[in-house]
């Protein structure tokens, strides 16, 4: 899919391991940028570290992280953050996304938890993308995630999502798929929802999880 910011256009790929030396040994044209999970890449080494590092110099890539945990109310993790900077500098990688949501309190959770459609926090999460951005110095893209309970819920989670963005200003990853899911389990029509994400914010989106 195209994106409307500009920093990947065409199809993209989420890299695996597995698929390193296939794609050197033959590359694919039809695949315009890779997605890799920063978390996985930060601290490899070795044959693996090799073939990305060949792969960074040939292909565009972008980061979709896994454990920044955005909407947590524990600290966030500003190690990691600037080992995510220097590691985007390193392999020129254009773009830093992550999950509306949090998977951490006072421990990881292993699981993606809902943020409650509050109005405090919108304000909370609004901060803290805010300052991920100031750390890496450029615009975060956010995805919105499914989600099977909304504890709290004061808006609709189009109307929050949509806050939470323009108080951050901040990017797009848009989940095609998570709308759809979303849209059946919360009785809402997927259609009028994707229509009113703002489409100039939206970076690129991730489509996967139907045969049709």
């Amino acid at each position: 899919m195209d994106t409307t910011l500009g920093l990947v256009k065409g199809t993209g790929l989420g890299l695996r391991r597995s698929l390193v030396d296939q794609i050197l040994e033959s590359p694919q044209p039809d695949i315009n940028f890779f997605e890799i999970a920063p978390e996985n890449w930060i601290t490899m080494g070795g044959k693996f570290g090799k073939g990305f590092r060949a792969m960074t110099e040939q292909h565009d890539f972008v980061c979709h992280g896994l454990s920044l945990s955005i909407g947590s109310t524990d600290p966030l993790d500003e190690k990691f953050i600037r080992e995510v900077k220097t590691f985007m500098k390193e392999h020129h990688i254009k773009l830093y996304s992550e999950h509306l949501s949090y998977c951490s309190k006072d421990g990881h959770l292993y699981d993606l938890m809902p943020i409650p459609f509050t109005s405090d926090a919108i304000m909370h999460v609004a901060n803290r993308i805010k300052r991920v951005q100031d750390i890496i110095e450029q615009k975060i893209a956010i995805e919105n995630v499914s989600y099977y309970a909304a504890p709290g819920q004061e808006m609709s989670e189009l109307d929050f999502f949509n806050t939470v963005v323009q108080e951050a200003d901040c990017d797009i990853l848009l989940d095609i798929n998570n709308i759809y899911v979303n849209s059946v389990n919360h009785q809402y029509d997927a259609e009028t929802f994707l229509k009113a994400i703002p489409a100039e914010r939206i970076a690129y989106a991730h489509i996967a999880g139907h045969h049709v």
